[in-house]
């Protein structure tokens, strides 16, 4: 009795932890931790300005207009509007790393610091970097 109490205690635990990190993910890394490279931000400028100049401006995501949106949360949620909304006559219809391209560029405007690795086009890696105000 008590041995199958602790068997459901712990399946029950085990569910729970599991649960909180799917859904309740800490992002690890946040913008200020190069998580992009200089030839992203170029190729996301390029597919930017093919395929969404005709609608938005660049500077929509530069500086206050950006960071009173997503300060703060994990970049997954631009992630979201982008792939899930954009562009607006055919939502979803770049390949995945464009839009992170395109999300490596928004970084670009920002002044965020460049690294080694690019930024994988996915949520996954998009919810596991938290968008924070450029540290100078």
């Amino acid at each position: 009795m008590i041995r199958s109490a602790i068997l459901v205690t712990s399946a029950a635990l085990a569910v729970s932890v599991s649960a909180a990190v799917l859904h309740g993910q800490t992002p690890q890394k946040t913008t200020n931790s190069a998580v992009y490279t200089t030839a992203q931000a170029e190729r996301g400028k390029a597919v930017f300005g093919e395929k969404c100049s005709a609608c938005h401006d660049p500077a929509r995501f530069t500086g206050a207009p950006f960071f009173e949106v997503f300060d703060g949360k994990a970049l997954k949620e631009v992630w979201d509007i982008a792939s899930g909304t954009m562009p607006e006559d055919n939502p979803g219809s770049l390949k995945p790393q464009e839009y992170g391209d395109i999300i490596a560029y928004f970084l670009h405007l920002n002044e965020f610091a460049t690294g080694e690795a690019e930024l994988p086009g996915n949520a996954g890696a998009m919810a596991n970097i938290k968008v924070e105000k450029l540290k100078k």
